[in-house]
């Protein structure tokens, strides 16, 4: 074997190492009427007090973000390839 050769070996399984391949994750229903029950559930601090996010991420916003998830999101819907 030449050292060109065992190189393009080295490199082909390194490449096969670290391609991206499609997965299937099968979570049961149950869990995800239990993310959503959670999610509804979650307790938020008070309002900042400032109007910009020098306080981190405005409440609002997150209330809204969490509804969503709750309520609306499709969690079993495959993103596009």
């Amino acid at each position: 074997m030449t050292h060109d050769t065992a190189t393009q070996q080295v490199t082909e399984q390194a490449t096969e190492r670290t391609a991206i391949r499609p997965f299937h994750v099968n979570v049961p229903e149950a869990e995800l009427t239990e993310l959503r029950r959670r999610i509804g559930a979650t307790r938020f601090p008070e309002k900042e007090t400032v109007p910009d996010f020098s306080q981190g991420v405005q409440l609002v916003f997150i209330q809204a973000l969490a509804q969503y998830w709750a309520t609306e999101y499709d969690w079993r819907k495959s993103r596009p390839n």
